[in-house]
């Protein structure tokens, strides 16, 4: 590649999928992975819920990518202002795993599967807070 070439490669990992030759600061993140981990699963359940319950679907797929865009654009800001955005980041997170919790006690979808997005959202919740702290 010409490093005057304005065009990014294209690669692919294996675990992450297609990625750009280029990197962001999210890159570096354990907890952007984890985020984007939730989102992915998140979303196939989102997809699932039944008809009539079209306010929790949006509300779940909101606080989703909510916690996924906020860790990505925490990780390019700094000082105060990244710890703000980490720690909205890991509200999000903790409302998408109430919702989550809600649709399974209600037998929307299925227990075992809400279960494993709710452990990435604590994952990433415990990373946030980790984050926040060093943030400021």
């Amino acid at each position: 590649m010409d490093p005057q070439d304005p065009k990014p490669t294209s690669q692919f990992d294996a675990a992450a999928g297609p990625t750009l030759g280029r990197h962001f600061d999210h890159h570096r993140l354990d907890a952007w992975r984890v985020a984007l981990e939730a989102l992915i699963e998140g979303d196939s359940i989102c997809k699932k819920l039944p008809r009539g319950h079209g306010k929790l679907r949006d509300q779940l797929q909101r606080a989703l990518q909510g916690a996924f865009t906020l860790t990505s654009e925490a990780a390019a800001r700094t000082g105060a202002d990244r710890a703000c955005r980490f720690r909205w980041a890991r509200a999000e997170a903790g409302e998408a795993a109430a919702i989550l919790e809600a649709v399974a006690r209600m037998g929307l979808a299925d227990a075992e599967r809400c279960q494993r997005v709710i452990a990435l959202l604590w994952r990433q919740s415990a990373m946030l807070t980790r984050l926040a702290l060093r943030g400021t």
